[in-house]
């Protein structure tokens, strides 16, 4: 007699999100400039009309992926990186944050479930819990530093599967491109091309080649890990859950 094996119940994935990219959107977008008089103007930010927005976007992302599992990540207060580095984002020192983006943020966090950890930025904390073994989520972010998480992606755009491999090559071009909208500079002079190139050439690892480069151009090895320090995005394996602290990474 032939028993029938139980079918597996398919489980929905828990999507994993950059809460700090669609809660600015939201609150850029609902804001409004107002004349008060010949001499005043002031801008405000309209609460129900961001949470409107905010609603619209995760009611979308459930309904594309059918699940109602949601986790929101956000920024600390605090950055690890700036002891890297004090410039770190300092082009954003004078930049406001959008009318109403922290009220729309607590209620968010009241909301739904959300996660921030000490010191880290939404981005690391995506990276840290979706490299922790498990595989039924889609990261949901559409910051290309979440190209070296190796998982399954959504940019807002299009659905997409990041190798192991790929995640790798993807952190060495960031240490050599750098980052203008986070300040960092990378290698000076070296774009996405020819970063590739470098690598494209390496013969003992990744690493060495972007060493290399940055020695040919008058820098130091030193200067290297700096830009990959500030460069990386934290994975489960970068972060000391006892110490609730990062784990600067060496290659």
């Amino acid at each position: 007699m032939k028993t029938r094996k139980p079918q597996t119940k398919w489980k929905p994935p828990q999507l994993r999100i950059d809460a700090d990219f669609i809660w600015f959107r939201a609150a850029t977008a609902c804001e409004e400039e107002l004349e008060f008089n010949e001499d005043l103007t002031f801008i405000v930010g309209s609460f129900s009309e961001g949470k409107r927005v905010i609603e619209r976007e995760i009611r979308d992302l459930k309904t594309r992926f059918d699940t109602n599992d949601i986790l929101l990540t956000f920024t600390d207060e605090s950055n690890f990186r700036k002891k890297i580095c004090p410039d770190y984002k300092g082009n954003r020192r004078n930049r406001r944050k959008p009318a109403g983006y922290l009220k729309l943020k607590r209620w968010g966090m009241e909301t739904w479930p959300s996660l921030t950890m000490p010191s880290l930025e939404a981005d690391d904390v995506l990276g840290i819990i979706c490299t922790q073994g498990d595989s039924n989520f889609v990261l949901v972010s559409p910051d290309k530093d979440m190209l070296q998480i190796p998982c399954r992606h959504w940019n807002l755009k299009e659905e997409f599967t990041v190798e192991p491999e790929d995640a790798e090559r993807a952190l060495y071009l960031q240490a050599l491109t750098g980052d203008s909208t986070d300040g960092y500079p990378g290698l000076a002079g070296c774009g996405p091309k020819k970063a590739a190139a470098i690598l494209d050439k390496a013969k003992e690892g990744y690493w060495s080649a972007v060493v290399a480069a940055y020695e040919k151009s008058g820098f130091t090895e030193e200067d290297a890990l700096k830009q990959l320090r500030l460069a990386k995005i934290l994975q489960s394996s970068d972060w000391d859950e006892e110490k609730q602290e990062p784990i600067l990474f060496t290659p």
